[in-house]
């Protein structure tokens, strides 16, 4: 199911992953910031793993050349449809390692036995729109906040 990515591995992410992914962070550009991490919530999230591990979340890296690509992440793991969070790296951006992470990780919930994910992206990110709905995501609607609800089920023939 990957795409072009033969030199990015996708893995779980580590505690040695720190530095890495602080960096990712730090050079994350304005626009993929003001979509995925506002008011650094994301960054506050994936770092809080590092400090005392955050036991209802699941984190995952791409990775190449032992640069850190992409993170994606799920949480609200008691429930049947977690939430999902991606984010790649700017210079990595058209080269399918979105769509080869969001595989990866639909794979992990399926194998976890959840009915879906669930995520939520600004109406104006029109690259990660397509991508979702290139992944088999449904526009089920808007969040409070204003952001597009999007919805990936999982069929009881794909578990």
């Amino acid at each position: 199911m990957l795409q072009n990515n033969q030199n990015i591995s996708f893995r779980p992410m580590r505690a040695e992953d720190r530095k890495s992914v602080q960096s990712f962070f730090d050079e994350m550009g304005k626009e993929s910031a003001s979509f995925f991490n506002v008011d650094h919530g994301n960054e506050k999230r994936v770092m809080a793993y590092f400090e005392n591990g955050k036991p209802d979340h699941l984190f995952w890296v791409a990775e190449a050349e032992g640069l850190i690509v992409g993170i994606a992440f799920i949480w609200d793991l008691d429930s049947m449809i977690p939430w999902f969070g991606i984010a790649v790296r700017d210079g990595f951006k058209g080269r399918h390692v979105g769509t080869d992470l969001t595989s990866y990780v639909v794979e992990e919930c399926l194998s976890r036995g959840c009915g879906g994910i669930l995520l939520r992206t600004a109406e104006r990110n029109l690259p990660a729109r397509g991508l979702y709905e290139k992944s088999g995501f449904e526009n089920i609607g808007r969040h409070p906040s204003g952001e597009i609800l999007y919805l990936k089920r999982f069929s009881l023939q794909s578990k």
